[in-house]
């Protein structure tokens, strides 16, 4: 009935503007099928043309007199869109030269004048192109933001041709759709909701705010999903979702984070859903490897270890196959995929060690294709391997460096095969991982973020500006510890760093200047699992101390020791991992102590743990009041490495009773941080040690970062411990 009213509404409207028409361009606005193409100001371009002038995260305005030409295929009919059009340039989608683009307008119930398939022409000069919502948009400018097209406008900027099309959609399945198919209409010939989700409403559930999320997954032999959004206000936001498979005609675009690629309906009826479900899987590629991981890597270590090399086209076919460890659907990843040649964590044999690659690839979204445990062969002859921001990867080459394999040559040397594996990271300590793990699923128990970086985010904060930063330590007996980076594109990055301990499985690989390994994970709710209690040492704060005593209990600057290790005084000097001690240095030069300090660090020992301790002779803090500990450190390049300084008052002072003792932390004992310039003392400030009680030691306790090959250096000097 209700349409059936506007019909005859519209015929009314219809029957005013011809009896009223005259003769003026405002004929040519509300024509409705008869007469001719109205006047069109400015020279008419493509779409293509028009998408060009988009430049990321600007909003430009159109200064030329141009106007553009298309296909309306959205409708507002069934409250799905809003305010907007989707136009594309041929009523033909399979037309190579097709683009889409929206138009943003204040104007509802639009579908009466801009039916689909109706041919419009565009006036763009004062118009702007920029993103709106994550979407490609032609409207107003409004400052930094692509404003709508007011109603009064319409008419003038939006020009109906006499000509209505039927519109063929490009049909496609999800790995052949492209950039270029953005914001035209498609369609997919035969997907189905997942499993999960048939039991749900497009839109009418309880957590569905603004749309509804459901998964689309392809019944094709290549496989891939992609999300279908429904508006909460779509007249069939509350019917079920068809239990079955069959095609869907729908809109390309994008999420309003412009983050992810997305379809969107018109109404039901672009649904044909009449076939039984599938059972989404790859069909076998008949593909068999070649050659092994280890293979390749001795080519690229034979090279020179940062040569490049390149694979012949026209050489013996070359092929590894593995198994996809990483994921880009939360953004922490991006245009790269990392493989391994087993999904579990045992060598596949002598010449044959369990080893992972990264793939450069220059394409989004690759989840879909390329899931978690997907069985891939990689085709070899004409890619290269070489390395790419501190990771041995594998990619297009280009001279004499690797890049990114094209997406449209992608399924032509990464194949995917049927099997999706369940992966079994390694587990281990940050000591136990070595060269041959990098680029591979590993897993820390027993870990936790340390207690100083507590209320940060992944990668949220002001400072971090590609990647957040942040440190795990391992609460077991080897004190080792590695940086998470996470990028500040990932969707989790303003998400707070969990407080508590427990497992991480992450990837084991290399940051980008190839200075340290480092951990990156796909997904903190599937890679994370932090539940049990921290394993901080227990923290001694006084308070703030008045300033330094009168009277010196304890005064050391190393001036009468020899060369070697530090040993006397009192000292007790022990390495509870690994072969370095502490030991005493001249520098040659003036700095705080004369050139003469204690230092520290396992830089190229050969040890794959280091923990080292320093700990002063006895004090006793029942004689006096107003005790104050002062100190000065410096660095070279700490690189992951870490300076604790501690107290104990229950020490029996043997060797084998320093890792039974209890040690507080002294919280407020500031020690050189690794980002401060090379060769600077930097002094701890007056620490309150008023409050301890009994016989008591300070301790400088050096923990390795376990590798070996960048743990720098911590120097000690001018320690003092006076009172009132």
């Amino acid at each position: 009935m209700k349409k059936q009213l506007f019909t005859k509404f519209l015929f009314g409207l219809m029957a005013i503007a011809v009896l009223s028409c005259v003769e003026d361009d405002d004929f040519n606005l509300i024509d409705v099928g008869i007469g001719q193409d109205p006047i069109v100001n400015g020279r008419l371009t493509s779409i293509s043309a028009v998408q060009e002038l988009f430049v990321a995260d600007q909003v430009t305005t159109i200064e030329d007199d141009i106007a553009i030409e298309g296909y309306v295929i959205s409708s507002d009919e069934a409250g799905n869109f809003f305010e907007e059009l989707f136009i594309q340039s041929s009523a033909d989608g399979n037309d190579e030269s097709n683009r889409g683009i929206r138009v943003s307008v204040n104007v509802r119930s639009l579908f009466g004048q801009f039916e689909v398939g109706r041919k419009v022409f565009v006036e763009l000069e004062g118009l702007a192109i920029g993103e709106d919502g994550g979407v490609l948009t032609i409207g107003k400018p409004d400052g930094n933001e692509v404003g709508q097209i007011e109603e009064s406008e319409i008419n003038s900027r939006i020009k109906r041709s006499t000509e209505v099309a039927t519109i063929t959609p490009k049909e496609v399945t999800l790995s052949q759709l492209t950039d270029q198919d953005l914001y035209t209409l498609i369609t997919l010939p035969s997907v189905q909701f997942t499993e999960s989700e048939i039991a749900l409403t497009y839109a009418g559930e309880e957590t569905d705010e603004f749309d509804g999320e459901r998964t689309l997954e392809s019944c094709s032999m290549d496989g891939g999903s992609i999300k279908l959004f429904t508006s909460t206000f779509a007249d069939f936001k509350s019917l079920d979702l068809p239990d079955a498979s069959g095609s869907i005609t729908a809109v390309y675009s994008k999420d309003f984070f412009g983050e992810e690629n997305i379809l969107t309906i018109r109404s039901t009826e672009d649904l044909d859903f009449s076939g039984e479900r599938c059972e989404p899987s790859l069909l076998n590629p008949n593909i068999e490897a070649t050659t092994t991981f280890d293979a390749i890597r001795d080519a690229f270590i034979n090279s020179g270890g940062d040569e490049y090399v390149e694979f012949s086209p026209d050489a013996s076919e070359l092929i590894i196959e593995g198994y996809v460890i990483s994921s880009d659907e939360k953004g922490n990843l991006f245009e790269e995929i990392y493989v391994q040649n087993t999904p579990g964590t045992q060598d596949l044999g002598a010449n044959d060690p369990r080893l992972g690659f990264r793939i450069s690839v220059n394409a989004r979204d690759t989840y879909q294709t390329y899931e978690v445990g997907r069985k891939v062969y990689i085709r070899l002859n004409g890619l290269a391997v070489g390395r790419d921001g501190g990771v041995v990867t594998i990619g297009y080459p280009n001279v004499s460096e690797v890049q990114e394999i094209p997406e449209s040559l992608m399924t032509e040397f990464v194949v995917p095969g049927e099997e999706i594996a369940t992966l079994e990271p390694l587990i281990g300590t940050t000591v136990d991982f070595d060269e041959d793990d990098l680029g591979t699923l590993v897993q820390l128990e027993n870990t936790q973020f340390l207690l100083e970086e507590l209320g940060l985010t992944f990668s949220g904060e002001a400072t971090d500006e590609f990647d957040g930063e942040r440190t795990l330590e391992s609460c077991g007996d080897d004190g080792g510890s590695i940086q998470l980076f996470t990028s500040t594109f990932a969707d989790f990055s303003l998400l707070t760093l969990p407080e508590s301990s427990g497992t991480i499985t992450a990837l084991y690989t290399r940051n980008f200047n190839n200075s340290q390994s480092i951990l990156v994970i796909n997904d903190p709710d599937t890679d994370i699992s932090f539940a049990g209690e921290r394993c901080d040492p227990p923290i001694l704060d006084c308070g703030v101390a008045a300033g330094e005593g009168a009277n010196t209990l304890f005064s050391e600057d190393w001036e009468s020791f020899g060369s070697g290790d530090v040993s006397g005084n009192g000292w007790t000097n022990y390495a509870q991992a690994g072969s370095q001690l502490w030991e005493n240095y001249s520098s040659g030069g003036t700095n705080a102590s004369l050139g003469v300090s204690a230092r520290v660090g396992s830089f190229r020992s050969g040890d794959e743990s280091t923990i080292v301790w320093l700990i002063s002779p006895a004090v006793d803090y029942n004689a006096q009041d107003g005790e104050v500990l002062t100190f000065q450190t410096s660095n070279s390049f700490a690189d992951g490495s870490e300076l604790e300084v501690l107290f104990s008052n229950d020490w029996d002072g043997t060797t084998a009773g320093i890792t039974n003792a209890t040690w507080s932390l002294l919280s407020q004992a500031g020690v050189v941080s690794d980002d401060q310039f090379f060769g600077d003392w930097v002094t701890s400030g007056n620490v309150d040690l008023s409050c301890a009680e009994g016989t008591g030691y300070v301790a400088f306790k050096y923990t390795g970062s376990g590798n070996e090959d960048f743990d720098g250096t911590y120097e000690l000097d001018e320690i003092n411990i006076t009172a009132n």
